[in-house]
């Protein structure tokens, strides 16, 4: 059980279950008749559905169905890698497979970085999720990269966990436990192998440059999303989110006064835009 000592009455039940073939651990709390939110964490090393979520999802479960899932690679799900699609491509339908396997239906799906990058790539390839709506924190889809690079050199170590947190938040305050569990997540085995083998490159083979459609199919979605962007996020270029929101009007975006990932540290502030945007997808 996983509790938040800010929210003692509120437990997140940690679960497992095969989706799409594969072990897949998960959180979960709130009542499954409310409305479900879906949640996909981050790419960083060490995170979890947990880390990444954990407080935020507790802030919501008195009013909402609250899911999160590891993803293929993290903290205990299966350290599955595929080397020969994008690493979106493979996930997506790994939480279709979650969807399926614990009996999800028109959920709201909230992510965070990779996670908002997942919902964005899914929504533009025919939301095989099924969402009602979508609240995208940081995840430009790809595009818009300044220093995304600087999370993928990691080795495991303390100091490694707090530099890559440091590169999430705009402030490290009482954010130790946050970092420790991130290094200890860090040495799961077969995470870090994981999400290093994509790295690999055949000297034989020169790349292709392939057309991406992208942002002309970003134009054509038809479920609500909200893109929440940093002003003090030096990961992604400045007006991002303004530049996806130029290309449907049912994509909207708003700035908050925080880095790369305010969930992780202002979880209350994140549930209530959470919370705001799913009541008025209700009203």
């Amino acid at each position: 059980m996983l509790t938040n000592n800010k929210m003692a009455t509120v437990t997140l039940t940690e679960k497992k279950v095969v989706a799409d073939g594969f072990s897949t651990a998960y959180i979960e709390a709130g009542n499954p008749t409310k409305q479900t939110i879906l949640f996909l964490h981050d790419g960083g090393f060490g995170t979890t559905a947990e880390l990444c979520w954990g407080p935020v999802m507790e802030e919501l479960a008195a009013d909402f169905h609250v899911i999160a899932p590891d993803l293929l690679g993290w903290g205990h799900t299966d350290k599955a890698v595929f080397l020969d699609r994008s690493p979106y491509a493979r996930r997506i339908q790994h939480v279709a497979g979650f969807c399926e396997a614990t009996g999800l239906e028109s959920p709201i799906v909230v992510g965070a970085s990779f996670g908002g990058s997942m919902i964005m790539r899914s929504l533009a390839d025919g939301n095989c999720w099924d969402a009602i709506g979508a609240v995208n924190i940081s995840g430009s889809g790809g595009p818009f990269r300044l220093r995304m690079d600087e999370l993928g050199e990691y080795t495991p170590s303390l100091e490694e966990a707090r530099r890559m947190t440091g590169l999430l938040v705009t402030r490290m305050e009482g954010l130790d436990e946050h970092v420790q569990k991130r290094f200890e997540n860090s040495l799961i085995p077969g995470h870090w192998e994981a999400l290093n083998a994509p790295r690999l490159k055949n000297p034989s083979v020169t790349p292709v440059s392939r057309e991406d459609p992208y942002f002309e199919l970003l134009g054509k979605v038809d479920v609500p999303v909200l893109l929440v962007e940093g002003e003090a996020d030096t990961l992604l270029e400045t007006g991002w989110s303004a530049r996806l929101a130029a290309l449907n009007p049912i994509i909207e975006n708003t700035l908050v006064p925080y880095a790369h990932e305010p969930n992780i540290e202002v979880p209350g502030e994140t549930a209530e835009l959470i919370r705001n945007f799913a009541n008025n997808l209700e009203g």
